[in-house]
């Protein structure tokens, strides 16, 4: 059987997402198509079917009641990578909590990084490309009227198609999904 890289991701909705959307769409061209998210589990090869994998992810997911997010500085993992990332202010511990709970059983994968909640607005770019990156996000940020703070209320199961193209496959609520549609 042929592995597919899957991901679980946390889209930013309204404004926030908005914003983060048209810097990407400005500054990295190439990964526009993605929409603004916060990454429960980076991308990872995994050979069991996504009808399986759903199982255990939604057990899980139960268990964790929806949560604000507060998104703060503006971050590089240079020189590790050309990453240029909205840096979480609170809610990252539980995020954190998240992606442990999630990473085991068939998601299950040995990460190249140590987990670190962010919003990634620009990649793979070379230092020069980094830190241009950094200081036209860090002031267009500084701007930014909007909340910078977002509820997350599930979590999207996703699936790389080709190069920078991923599809949605299923959307899996946090908490009792009965009392968030009351």
């Amino acid at each position: 059987m042929v592995s597919e890289n899957y991901s679980i991701v946390a889209y930013i909705p309204g404004k926030l997402g908005e914003f983060v959307d048209s810097l990407r769409r400005r500054l990295n061209p190439n990964f526009a198509a993605w929409l603004a998210h916060v990454t429960l589990l980076p991308p990872r090869a995994l050979l069991t079917p996504p009808e399986e994998l759903l199982v255990p992810i939604r057990q899980r997911c139960r268990s964790v009641e929806p949560f604000v997010v507060s998104l703060g500085r503006v971050h590089t993992f240079w020189p590790a990578n050309g990453v240029v990332y909205l840096s979480v202010s609170a809610g990252g511990a539980r995020l954190a909590e998240l992606h442990e709970a999630l990473n085991c059983d068939h998601l299950a994968c040995n990460e190249n990084y140590p987990y670190v909640p962010h919003v990634t607005v620009a990649q793979e770019l070379d230092e020069a490309g980094t830190h241009a990156a950094l200081q036209a996000i860090s002031s267009a940020w500084s701007d930014f009227p909007n909340s910078q703070s977002f509820r997350i209320e599930s979590l999207v199961l996703v699936r790389q198609m080709d190069g920078s193209r991923w599809i949605d496959l299923a959307t899996i609520p946090l908490g009792d999904s009965e009392s968030h549609s009351r």
